[in-house]
């Protein structure tokens, strides 16, 4: 049901920092050189660099989701299971595709059965407005002629996923939603129930 869906070992970002860390401590104890000491900020602006800062994240009970910024396109194709080429538009002129690059991580010692469909997953704001993900699948159209304009996605987190423990699954989740709706929330409501916000509603309020 879904092409290339990506399912490995999870990489735990907080080890490498850990360790980066430990090192410089070593340094600075033992050789107790300013050098060292100037260059401990330094390390941690690198260290600090290298996270993500367009991903927000959320942890559960079972699960721990990682999401992108949702990029907004008026199509985006894909190649199914038979290697037909396919592409998915909003349904009206006065709306538009959102897709977030999600990343799931199973963080429990059992084996976790999702079943990802429309209500898994929602994208609006915090004033009411939730709109369900999307089937690519069912909502896109065969697609016999390609263009240079023609963006290319895959893999998409759709359908029956079995995650192994300490596992994570990686690809995208289609939105179709109005234009001029913010997009300052992700919903996660399968296994687990999570908000990520991709915008401070509380920033001015005391």
């Amino acid at each position: 049901m879904f092409v290339g869906l990506k399912i490995r070992g999870s990489l735990s970002e907080d080890i490498k920092i850990l360790a980066e860390l430990k090192m410089v401590w070593h340094l600075i104890c033992s050789k107790g050189s300013l050098f060292v000491i100037l260059i401990l900020p330094f390390s941690l602006m690198l260290i600090a660099c290298g996270e993500d800062d367009a991903q927000v994240s959320q942890r559960g009970r079972s699960l721990e989701i990682h999401a992108s910024q949702p990029v907004i396109l008026q199509s985006m194709a894909f190649y199914d299971t038979s290697g037909d080429l396919r592409v998915l538009r909003p349904r009206a002129s006065n709306r538009q595709l959102a897709a977030v690059s999600v990343v799931l991580v199973n963080r429990t010692a059992l084996i976790t059965p999702l079943l990802v469909e429309p209500d898994a997953a929602q994208i609006g704001d915090r004033r009411g407005t939730r709109i369900d993900a999307l089937d690519p699948f069912e909502m896109s159209k065969p697609l016999e002629t390609t263009t240079d304009k023609l963006e290319l996605y895959s893999p998409f987190i759709w359908g029956e996923i079995e995650l192994g423990r300490n596992t994570q699954v990686e690809g995208w989740l289609v939105f179709d939603v109005p234009k001029g709706l913010i997009l300052g929330s992700l919903w996660w409501e399968e296994i687990d129930s999570m908000v990520v916000d991709y915008i401070d509603y509380y920033r001015g309020r005391r």
